[in-house]
């Protein structure tokens, strides 16, 4: 699928998220391989979850489990104070599409920079990480809602992701036809 057609799926939604700033190159061996393995498995869980989907939900845990005490593990004393480095998870007002996602944040990321993002996909009962290269942050205008509007495009080899994201996104058009046939149905007069 092309970005353009990936562009034409958006959705504005609350989803329950977090973030946190990601090397897009990894700074050795070791990393790099981790982060293969964790594609790997984000994969393999994807296509579990289409069958077994409580299987995938505990075994998803287990991952970002294994994850938050490697992190945690390899942390420097000086380093954020929060598990994994994630910022904690809430609901975010996103704008969210095939090819990538804008949300409001707390803390800012600089344009060009990397991060990861996990994203609880309500309507199709799925957890996923997904990366991303910011391409734009602005401050918020709204001085009683200060923090930044951060857009991103996710970057290229998460296929699995970007198609969960996008049957999110279908499910929750859907759900909007269905929600105005339902209201507009009331409304038409015979004539």
């Amino acid at each position: 699928m092309s970005d353009n057609q990936r562009d034409f799926y958006r959705i504005q939604d609350r989803l329950l998220m977090a973030w946190r700033h990601a090397d897009v190159t990894p700074k050795s061996e070791s990393e790099s391989a981790m982060l293969a393995v964790n594609r790997d498995i984000e994969s393999e869980l994807l296509e579990l979850n289409d069958e077994y989907p409580e299987l995938a939900k505990v075994l998803t845990l287990l991952n970002r489990k294994i994850e938050l005490f490697t992190s945690f593990s390899s942390a420097s004393p000086g380093g954020t104070s929060n598990l994994g480095g994630f910022c904690d998870k809430a609901y975010v007002d996103v704008s969210l599409s095939g090819s990538g996602m804008g949300y409001f944040s707390l803390t800012n990321a600089e344009e060009g920079s990397a991060v990861e993002v996990i994203l609880n996909l309500e309507s199709i009962d799925v957890e996923i990480a997904v990366r991303m290269i910011i391409i734009e942050s602005r401050v918020s205008a709204d001085a009683e809602n200060p923090g930044y509007w951060l857009r991103g495009r996710f970057l290229e080899d998460q296929d699995k992701q970007v198609d969960a994201i996008v049957a999110h996104v279908n499910q929750r058009q859907f759900e909007q036809l269905q929600r105005r046939t339902q209201t507009s149905g009331g409304t038409e007069s015979d004539g």
